[in-house]
């Protein structure tokens, strides 16, 4: 099976499930006339639109809306740029480990239908990185929001990075990805143009270079004390970083954009989502406006 992305009946292009969005196919258009039923789409809100205006329109759920772009309330605002799923369920990137039998556990949904919907054999073969639809999935009950705190073990000084690019803080500690039920709010946005240059933070080994919906161009860094950063919305990549590759501390790995989804408020939305796994943000204590360097 195949999916389509359609922004305001215009195909984006043709993406093979799982969802992989690759700068190939976002940059693919086309006019022609398609189903939009069973397909992916890219809705831009128009002025004094609803979020329930929205649901209705496509017969999908506030809850699906919300989730799938990662908002907290239904306020928004016009020239918003949002994600509707072609059916009701979770849109969910695979985490280290999982497989579709856990993934249909963990949100109540049927392993036939995650398999079906999403052109996957028998087997459920998946990978990191890759991003699903899960059916009718509903998000498992969680406790207070929980931001990481890092332990003993992953606890390091402030010191130990430096900062990934040269520009102003524009949100502080926010959702980052879900892991065994948790939400983790460790990213911390970067605004500067397009190209400025995205530095490793430390020094360590390059895991995936790719591009996936919703981080665009992204690139994860294993660091030798186990913690693993994460940048995300970028341009285009360094040459030479590929997985597998080492980078020192203050290396060019790419140049910061506004790949994958990326909300502008006037602009064009140009930042980079800087997150870290195993440990808090050494940025998280900065507040809005500051302008930070390496």
């Amino acid at each position: 099976m195949s999916n389509l992305i359609i922004q305001q009946g215009n195909i984006l292009g043709s993406i093979t499930s799982p969802l992989f969005v690759s700068s190939e196919t976002m940059a693919s258009f086309s006019s022609e006339e398609v189903n939009e039923e069973n397909y992916i789409i890219k809705h831009l809100v128009s002025d004094g639109e609803t979020l329930s205006q929205i649901s209705e329109k496509y017969n999908i759920s506030i809850a699906t809306i919300l989730l799938a772009n990662e908002l907290t309330n239904s306020k928004i605002y016009p020239g918003q740029e949002l994600l509707i799923l072609p059916i009701d369920g979770i849109l969910h990137m695979v985490d280290n480990g999982e497989t579709v039998d856990a993934l249909a556990k963990k949100y109540s949904a049927k392993k036939g239908e995650i398999l079906s919907y999403n052109g996957l054999s028998d087997d459920g073969e998946i990978y990191i990185g890759d991003i699903i639809i899960i059916p009718n999935g509903v998000m498992p009950k969680q406790t207070v929001p929980t931001t990481y705190v890092a332990t003993v073990e992953t606890a390091i000084p402030n010191s130990y990075f430096i900062s990934p690019t040269k520009g102003t803080i524009t949100q502080r500690s926010h959702y980052s990805y879900t892991s065994g039920g948790v939400s983790y709010y460790t990213a911390v946005d970067i605004a500067n143009s397009i190209g400025t240059p995205i530095v490793a933070a430390a020094g360590g080994t390059v895991q995936i270079v790719k591009n996936v919906w919703p981080y665009g161009n992204y690139i994860t860094i294993s660091h030798p004390n186990g913690v693993i950063t994460l940048y995300a919305h970028l341009n285009a990549f360094a040459k030479g970083i590929t997985p597998g590759a080492t980078v020192y501390q203050g290396q060019i790995i790419g140049y910061m954009g506004n790949t994958g989804r990326c909300i502008s408020l006037g602009g064009n939305g140009s930042h980079l989502h800087f997150e870290t796994r195993g440990t808090s943000n050494p940025l998280r204590s900065y507040s809005i406006g500051t302008a930070v360097s390496y």
